[in-house]
Order: structure tokens, then C-alpha cells, then sequence
């Protein structure tokens, strides 16, 4: 039970987070470059941030770290909605996106520390599995609640009511969240120095991983998913209209990467960390190139991401089995610090994919779509590369150990 709660921060923030990427792309001041720097504020910002949440979350307590980042995120959050109705200033609604970025990295470190302080080795991979389903799940019903917040008010009003649900909800996960482990004063560290060299080898992934995601959340400003002669898909759109099948083809992709990171985490348990990684590097690798060729041969969008769905559940194996590497290696005394590592990648991948997004919209504005996706597979496989020079460079040193595909029980 004490695990379960300790994912509800989580759930509660990343609706908000969800529904807020949606808007914020939409209601951004300025053209398609400037939309990307206000979207890219956000997690720019909240890699910054994981760098003071690690280490309060170490020092002044997990609950106490998660509740001052939902109060200053909320008041942010009603900041933004306020100037996207009185002005038309990108610097300013990039500003306050980066607060709301800032703070959130307050709640997504100090919730996966709980969840780390809760699991042991033999279940660690499940216990990440988990937050990875509902970080992803939950940002999807965001995503959705967005896109049908929008439909519905076409305005900064949609932005209020998502603003409005982050305030109201904030007292409720508090009440019930507990402290897993007490303050430490004296044990704060920078992350760098407390990092486990297992994180180091796989980065380059991770950060490939978040930039797509990043391109994806910029989608919504130029995708354009009509009916026409589309069968089911086209009843679907024609039903639904444009905003609300945009918000509902994002959540399945989400749902489905949701899912399969509790099996790849149980996987992870079993079969050993690095091994299931590496099945996910080659599912995501595979699952680009499928979607380049189908867009490449007219499909849809829909139709491509359909296509794309099965090869897109093996890539969901690399986040539960990278965080249960870094989780089994990390310093208890220095957990929070080290869990940061996840709002860093998140945020500078998330940021370079949000600004990426932008150029390649401006550069090519008959054909955004199949531009994103040609930069998500150049990123995916630089990265790619790169992360394997650094392993066999390293493959003598403890973090590469898992490599001959010992179960991490018997490290």
C-alpha cells in the first residue's frame, strides 16, 4: 500500500503536466520557434530543478521536498493561465512554464526516491515498472483532458480549468502521502559525484528517448488528423474532431509504453537489467524506421503509429530496466540526489526535442510531420552508437557487469 501512495503525487502532477503540454503548445504566443522555447522552458527548467530536488529530498525529507514543489507549481500554473489571457509576451508565458518545469522536478524526484526507498533488489524492477506505467499512464489522461479541454473552450480557459484541478488537488495526495525515510542534514551531495557509472553508459539512450518525446509534444501545433476516406480511423476522427483524436492516439502510444514497462520491469527482475535494455534499444531503433517508411508511403499518421504499436511496446523495456540499474547502485544515504537523474534526462531531452521540433517546423513546413519523425530516428541512432562506444570503453568496470547477463541478485 505504502508503494501504491507513494505514486499518487505522480498521478495528480503529471495529468497537469499532460494536459498543460498539450495547451501550452497550442496557446503559445509568436510562431513556431518561439512556440518551441516556451514549450522547451518547461523541462529545461525542470532538469535544473532536479538538481536542488535531489538533494532537499535527501536532506529535508521526501514529503516535505514534494510539498513545496506542487504549492509553488500551482501557483505557477494559475500565473501562466493569467498572462495567456491578458498578454501576448513568449519571454513571459516561457518564464512561468519554467517555474511550473522547476518545480515539477521537486515531485518527480522525490516520488521516485519513495518508490526506490520502498522496493529491494529482487523487486525493484516491478516497483519502476510501476512508476513508469503511471507517470506515462497518468500524463496521457492529461494529454487527453487537454485536448478535450481545448475542443471544448478554444482559449486560455481550458488552461485555467487544468491550473484550477492542480490547486484543488494538492492538499488531497498530501494528506495521505507518508515520509519514507527521515531528513538527513548532513548528507546532501551533488549528483554528479554520487552518480553510479551504470547511468553513464546508458544516458545516451535515455536522452534520445526524451528528445522524441519531446518532438512528439510538439506535434499537436501542426498535426492535422482529418476524416476523408479513412475508415475506421476517419469514423473516429469525424466523431471525435481533430483536437480530442490528437489527445487520443497520444494516450494509447503512452498506455502502451505504460504497460509495457510493468512487464519489461518484471523481465528486468528476471532476465537481468542490461539484457532487457538492450531489447528495448533494439525495439525503439526498429519501431523509427517502421514509422519513417509508413509515413514515407502516405499513411496516415494513425495508420503509421498502428503499425508501429507492437515494435513501440518492446521500446517501453528501457525505462523500468534503467531505473532499477541506477536504483540497485545507488547510495541509500544519497537516493534522492541520484533518482534526480530522472528529471535531468527528461528535462534536457524533452527541451532539446521541444526546440528541435520548432526548426524543423519552420524548415519545413509542408512536411513537419515526416521531418519530426526523420529527427527522432537521427537522434535515436546517434544516440544509439554513441551509447555503444561508451560501453565498450567501459566494459571493464562494475557497471557493465550485468553485460554477461547476471541477474542483479547475484551481484
Amino acid at each position: 500500500m505504502r508503494l501504491a501512495a507513494s505514486y499518487v503525487p505522480i498521478f495528480v502532477a503529471r495529468i497537469g503536466s499532460g494536459a498543460s503540454a498539450f495547451l501550452v503548445v497550442k496557446l503559445a504566443s509568436g510562431g513556431a520557434v518561439e512556440a518551441g522555447f516556451v514549450l522547451a522552458a518547461y523541462p529545461f527548467l525542470e532538469a535544473l530543478g532536479a538538481f536542488v530536488a535531489g538533494r532537499w529530498s535527501d536532506t529535508l525529507g521526501r514529503k516535505t521536498t514534494l510539498i513545496v514543489g506542487y504549492v509553488v507549481r500551482s501557483i505557477a500554473m494559475l500565473a501562466l493561465a493569467w498572462a495567456f489571457y491578458t498578454h501576448e509576451a513568449p519571454w513571459l508565458e516561457a518564464f512561468l512554464n519554467g517555474v511550473i518545469g522547476f518545480t515539477t522536478a521537486f515531485i518527480l524526484t522525490s516520488s521516485l526516491a519513495m518508490a526506490t526507498d520502498l522496493t529491494e533488489v529482487r523487486n525493484r524492477g516491478l516497483g519502476m515498472g510501476g512508476f513508469e506505467f503511471i507517470n506515462l499512464g497518468s500524463y496521457g489522461v492529461g494529454y487527453l483532458l487537454g485536448s478535450a479541454l481545448y475542443s471544448v473552450f478554444q482559449g486560455p480557459s481550458a488552461y485555467l480549468a487544468v491550473a484550477l484541478f492542480t490547486t484543488v488537488a494538492t492538499p488531497a495526495f498530501a494528506k495521505y502521502i507518508q515520509e519514507t525515510r527521515p531528513a538527513a542534514p548532513g548528507e546532501g551531495r551533488l549528483l554528479l559525484s554520487v552518480l553510479p557509472p551504470s547511468a553513464v553508459v546508458l544516458l545516451p539512450v535515455w536522452f534520445a528517448l526524451t528528445t522524441i518525446i519531446g518532438l512528439a509534444m510538439y506535434s499537436p501545433r501542426i498535426l492535422r488528423i482529418e476524416g476523408g476516406n479513412l475508415g475506421v480511423a476517419g469514423h473516429i476522427v469525424q466523431m471525435l474532431g481533430g483536437h480530442l483524436a490528437i489527445g487520443l492516439l497520444f494516450i494509447s502510444a503512452l498506455a502502451l509504453l505504460g504497460l509495457g514497462a510493468i512487464f519489461f520491469g518484471r523481465l528486468a527482475d528476471r532476465w537481468g537489467r542490461l539484457k532487457t535494455f538492450r531489447l528495448g534499444l533494439i525495439g525503439g531503433l526498429l519501431a523509427l524506421v517502421t514509422l519513417n517508411v509508413a509515413l514515407r508511403l502516405n499513411l496516415g499518421v494513425v495508420e503509421a503509429v498502428a503499425i508501429t504499436a507492437p515494435l513501440l511496446f518492446l521500446t517501453s523495456a528501457i525505462g523500468p530496466s534503467i531505473l532499477a540499474m541506477i536504483g540497485d547502485e545507488a547510495d541509500i544515504r544519497y537516493r534522492g540526489t541520484v533518482m534526480g537523474i530522472y528529471s535531468v534526462m527528461l528535462g534536457l531531452g524533452i527541451g532539446f526535442g521541444s526546440l528541435l521540433a520548432g526548426f524543423v517546423a519552420a524548415a519545413f513546413p509542408q512536411y513537419e510531420i515526416n521531418g519530426l519523425a526523420a529527427a527522432a530516428l537521427g537522434v535515436y541512432a546517434t544516440m544509439a552508437a554513441l551509447h555503444l562506444v561508451v560501453a565498450n570503453t567501459s566494459a571493464g568496470k562494475r557497471g557493465l557487469a550485468l553485460e554477461k547477463g547476471v541477474a542483479p541478485e547475484k551481484l
